[in-house]
């Protein structure tokens, strides 16, 4: 069972687990990467499907180390960065479009001090797969208060065939580290619909060999 402060509230504000996080998800050549690589491919198709201004304001969190940061710059959002860690935001200033970020901001996604339905875009990914249930919906509670349009996020799902999966991982490699905490992806979807979102599009990263999906949301 995860510790949810211990493994992802307090997980990461030091520089060298910021770092170390960064390298995992953009140098090394691990899986991570690879899912990582195909999930900025999504969200960045995801995104140009709509017509966006300069006006528009993006919230990224939790930005971790800025890791949607590059992609971002094909679009024309002024963006808002946040992340529970200072450490974390240290390194994800330097990934975005320096005429475009209008600040970085400590804060915790489930409590922001954020403007309600401020934001035209809400993007919460590398997240929702580490906490258990009531921070998933405290989080998605809060993204829906702030988003005024569109929210993506990303979560990994609860299937037998995935379930299947790590058995299989579990006994050829010892080592392998499944998302902690996945759930069935209908679970997700209601709750979304419950917190005033239509679910536009809800969609695997790469299906069986990933247990991650992508949602796409609308006011």
């Amino acid at each position: 069972m995860i510790d949810y402060e211990q493994d992802t509230l307090n997980a990461y504000r030091t520089p060298e687990r910021a770092a170390n996080y960064k390298r995992f998800h953009t140098a090394d050549w691990t899986w991570g990467r690879f899912v990582t690589c195909l999930e900025q491919r999504a969200i960045a198709r995801e995104l140009a499907r709509y017509n966006w201004s300069p006006s528009d304001q993006l919230l990224d969190i939790p930005c971790g180390t800025g890791v949607l940061g590059k992609l971002l710059h094909q679009f024309p959002f002024r963006i808002v960065a946040s992340d529970i860690s200072a450490e974390m935001m240290a390194i994800a200033r330097t990934e975005y479009p320096v005429s475009k970020l209008v600040s970085c901001i400590q804060a915790d996604v489930t409590n922001t001090p954020f403007l309600r339905r401020s934001f035209e875009c809400v993007i919460t990914i590398g997240f929702l797969h580490r906490v258990p249930w009531e921070i998933k919906r405290n989080t998605l509670r809060e993204i829906a208060e702030l988003s005024n349009r569109v929210a993506i996020i990303s979560c990994s799902v609860d299937t037998p065939l995935q379930r299947l999966k790590q058995a299989f991982l579990s006994r050829v490699k010892r080592n392998h580290l499944a998302a902690p905490c996945p759930v069935p992806i209908r679970d997700i979807i209601v709750e979304c619909e419950t917190n005033g979102f239509r679910v536009i599009r809800a969609f695997m990263v790469l299906p069986f060999f990933s247990a991650h999906a992508v949602l796409v949301l609308e006011k």
